[in-house]
């Protein structure tokens, strides 16, 4: 599993053998990490996906923390992703790729965010990520500040000991799978 396609295609065959019930409860165990970290405990702004099928599911921590902190969400916007305000379900619809994404004005000032949580198709314990190839989080990363804590989550499964790697890729902070915190500030 030398290329990018090969791991694509590995970790889809993985994802079949996976239930709904293991995926709820594995998500349950990323997410309870994720709520122990001193980052966590001090972003006000946190980027986060909407999950699909087959992800680590976000919905739940989403409506966890709407009220307590700015949870803004990625909208697909031609070939690139902008940052909108989660307000509640009732303000989303679905976008080009059916994941669920707020209704309303773009967010222009991506610097403040304190923390991001990434999905990927898979993830190596140096901290870097591949995405589905279109580049969608690649460039929005670019623009977010360095100073963002970015968390990338997985099974573990898509956890590998090395993956290939562009000059464009920007490293996690924190990689975080059901049997694995790998911190790699």
């Amino acid at each position: 599993m030398n290329s990018k396609n090969d791991i694509r295609k590995y970790i889809a065959e993985k994802k079949k053998e996976i239930s709904q019930k293991e995926i709820d409860a594995f998500s349950t165990v990323i997410f309870n990490k994720i709520e122990t970290l001193p980052e966590f405990a001090s972003a006000k702004q946190i980027l986060i996906y909407h999950s699909i099928e087959g992800e680590v599911q976000t919905g739940d921590f989403i409506e966890k923390y709407n009220l307590q902190k700015d949870i803004l969400l990625p909208v697909v916007k031609g070939n690139d992703l902008v940052i909108r305000k989660y307000i509640d379900k009732t303000k989303c619809l679905k976008g080009p790729f059916d994941i669920l994404e707020p209704i309303g004005d773009d967010i222009s000032d991506n610097q403040s965010i304190d923390l991001i949580i990434i999905p990927g198709t898979a993830f190596d314990k140096h901290g870097n990520r591949m995405g589905r190839g279109k580049g969608f989080y690649d460039r929005l990363l670019a623009s977010i500040s360095p100073k963002t804590v970015k968390i990338g989550i997985c099974f573990d499964f898509q956890l590998l000991d090395t993956i290939p790697v562009d000059n464009w890729d920007i490293k996690m902070d924190i990689i975080i799978s059901p049997k694995e915190l790998i911190i790699n500030k």
